[in-house]
């Protein structure tokens, strides 16, 4: 009897423990092996894809090690949270939590985390929150930025507007949930916006000039005079319903609609009233402080060196198995055409 309880034991410690599946950088922890797979072969193509989109090249080699990603799958509202540390020009201590159903983990939760490793291993330093945040919803599926533009809509106009000259210098996350997602809201619009009238890689060139020459020079890039010229026509453009702009030759545009916005399904778990945290990757309070100070929590609400990352979507649209439509915002064309392919591309996956 006594061995018969302990093999239920050794199974059911087993079951907790989930399937792992291994790839050049990263290894996978989900509930069966098979989706452990789809995750990781979706997070090599995400890492190579969105390198060479943002950057205009691949990142240079694998990393010394591999980015562990618990994965939870369920009914859940979708998000993520990753862990990384900067240290002597260096990012090292991957780590990521994503949880949802299986499709928003793929379209939406794991792109934007795998942004946010992209955007560490280029700049190798803490980026402005907006910024980092808003070029990561970029990529997600066209109902959670919609969901993003209406929130944004909704404080236009009202004292619940992150001033520009606020945003732009917010290195910390606010306290108050409502504003975290205003942050939210506002960065994607600031990311769209600049990035239409350019690029992408302008957009990172931007973000390299206002860190080295400070936020009025590196506006010449756009030119712009003054944080508040930028501000105006910013306005202006959300005002009149983010009309699509016209850009340089070559430039990839981020269509301010998107696809879903004639689909009238919008996918999220939270409200403008309230914003529940995707537990239990995003625990109540503050988190514990980071190991060593140069450290980037991905978490909620903490101090100036921790980040938070909260995409949450709530039941997802069905659809069959990864034949995901293609959506007409063309940062959204990369990652439908990846979920298509992921079955039959091939990836060099250590053993």
């Amino acid at each position: 009897m006594d061995a018969f309880f302990r093999s239920l034991l050794l199974l059911s410690t087993l079951a907790s423990v989930g399937a792992g599946f291994r790839t050049a950088n990263f290894e996978v922890t989900a509930s069966t092996t098979e989706f452990a797979r789809r995750v990781g072969e979706a997070a090599e193509v995400y890492r190579e894809e969105l390198a060479i989109e943002w950057l205009g090249k691949s990142l240079p080699g694998n990393w010394s090690t591999p980015c562990p990603i618990h994965v939870t799958v369920g009914s859940m509202g979708a998000g993520g949270a990753t862990t990384f540390n900067f240290q002597n020009g260096e990012v090292y201590g991957w780590k990521m939590d994503i949880q949802g159903s299986e499709e928003r983990i793929l379209d939406s939760v794991l792109p934007h985390e795998i942004n946010h490793t992209i955007f560490a291993c280029y700049f190798r330093r803490p980026l402005p929150r907006w910024a980092d945040e808003g070029a990561a919803s970029l990529i997600e599926h066209g109902s959670e930025r919609l969901r993003l533009r209406k929130i944004h809509d909704q404080v236009m106009g009202t004292n619940r507007k992150i001033p520009l000259q606020t945003l732009l210098e917010m290195k910390s996350y606010p306290q108050d949930k409502q504003r975290v997602l205003t942050l939210y809201a506002e960065g994607h619009s600031l990311a769209d916006f600049l990035i239409q009238k350019s690029d992408k890689t302008g957009f990172i060139r931007f973000l390299q000039m206002a860190h080295e020459k400070g936020w009025d020079t590196a506006l010449h890039l756009y030119n712009y005079t003054s944080t508040g010229s930028l501000e105006k026509d910013w306005d202006q453009w959300v005002l009149a319903g983010c009309p699509s702009l016209n850009s340089l030759a070559g430039s990839q545009l981020a269509d301010s609609r998107g696809a879903s916005a004639t689909q009238g399904t919008t996918i999220r778990a939270q409200s403008p009233d309230e914003i529940p945290l995707p537990s239990p990757l995003l625990k109540e309070g503050k988190p514990s402080p980071p190991r060593n100070p140069n450290q980037v929590l991905k978490s909620a609400d903490g101090p100036e060196d921790v980040t938070t990352d909260i995409a949450t979507a709530a039941s997802p649209v069905s659809r069959q198995g990864l034949e995901l439509p293609l959506l007409a915002h063309p940062s959204r064309i990369g990652t439908a055409r990846v979920l298509r392919e992921l079955p039959n591309r091939s990836l060099p996956l250590s053993q």
